[in-house]
């Protein structure tokens, strides 16, 4: 049995809140420890000499401790928790007052830059580290660095993201200790619209509609982040809610995605220990990944560089979110 430990500052007592909700949320697969412990800072010492005061995941099973942070760390949350319900802690985290995307924040937001950066997969977060575009791979990637299909690179479970992997940049949505003049241009807003209409002329890229949909969800709205100074969009998000107000279907848009999509296999909703692989699907506009969720599936295609992402929790029945895929309408400005 492996023990899994979020480490994260227990002086903050904000940090201390949002921990309780991200144990909460983690479906018993995540537990929290404050790194001002002196046991974690044991155990720290031994499994990771010489360790930063940085967010952390800690998994102890028998004899053996394993540490991983950065990359390694958010991958692997990404990959403990599933893509929707890490998107679900990173919307505890907004709650909270913090970011979902932003990853560059001082002590007052230690345990949201980590609970942050697992929105990556869903919420859009950049994955890689900035590279220039001539760093593209001259030749396909090798095993160990997964496998390139329609603008996805498929790694394998645990797997490092490979140096080469381009990203873009990612908005700052709160208060951060960096130095103003480098934060400024990443600072983002987040902007909502009832009607398409409203933002489809601002859009250089088409949309994507669900004509079929359960009778009892209602259209909740467009959610647009942007970078404050340029007015360029990060994101868009459209929102469909159930009788209760849960926002259970989305659409969303990135026009600019880390390039290759970069996607791990996750763990099955009913078999916490078993890995599921993204599978290759052709239901989707164009060839695309489906993964399981805890309560639906998950779906993401790539057009004209452009990432789509399909949320569909409403139903476990894998038909049901193939009939809203394949209900999928394309909407612009023109």
């Amino acid at each position: 049995m492996t023990e899994r430990y979020l480490l994260f500052d227990s002086g903050c007592s904000v940090c201390a809140a949002l921990a309780r909700e991200v144990e909460a949320r983690s479906g018993g697969r995540l537990g929290v420890r404050s790194l001002r412990e002196p046991e974690v800072q044991a155990l720290l010492d031994r499994a990771r000499p010489g360790w930063r005061w940085e967010p952390m995941l800690v998994e102890i099973e028998g004899e053996r401790v394993r540490v991983l942070a950065g990359l390694g760390m958010r991958a692997r949350l990404v990959q403990v928790l599933g893509p929707v319900r890490a998107l679900r802690v990173a919307q505890a985290v907004a709650r909270h007052g913090g970011p979902v995307l932003g990853v560059d924040w001082g002590r007052r937001d230690f345990l949201r830059r980590t609970t942050g950066a697992l929105a990556g997969w869903i919420a859009l977060r950049s994955l890689g580290r900035p590279v220039p575009a001539a760093a593209a791979p001259p030749t396909p990637p090798t095993d160990s660095e997964g496998e390139l299909w329609e603008g996805f690179l498929l790694l394998p479970a645990g797997a490092p993201l490979p140096a080469w992997v381009r990203s873009s940049p990612t908005p700052f949505l709160c208060q951060s200790d960096s130095d103003e003049a480098t934060v400024a241009p990443l600072r983002g807003a987040i902007l909502r619209f009832d009607r398409f209409e409203e933002i489809a002329p601002q859009l250089s890229f088409p949309f994507y509609f669900p004509d079929i949909l359960p009778s009892e969800f209602t259209f909740y709205g467009i959610y647009v982040t942007i970078f404050q100074q340029s007015r360029k969009i990060f994101s868009v998000s459209a929102t469909w809610v159930d009788s209760t107000w849960e926002p259970l279907i989305r659409v969303v848009a990135q026009p600019t995605p880390p390039s290759p999509y970069p996607v791990w296999p996750v763990f099955s909703p009913e078999t916490p220990d078993v890995l599921i692989p993204p599978e290759k699907v052709f239901f989707l506009p164009q060839p695309g990944l489906l993964l399981p969720s805890a309560r639906g599936y998950l779906a993401l295609w790539l057009e004209q560089s452009v990432l789509y992402i399909l949320i569909a929790e409403h139903d476990r029945r894998r038909e049901s979110f193939i009939n809203i895929a394949q209900s999928l309408r394309k909407v612009s400005k023109r």
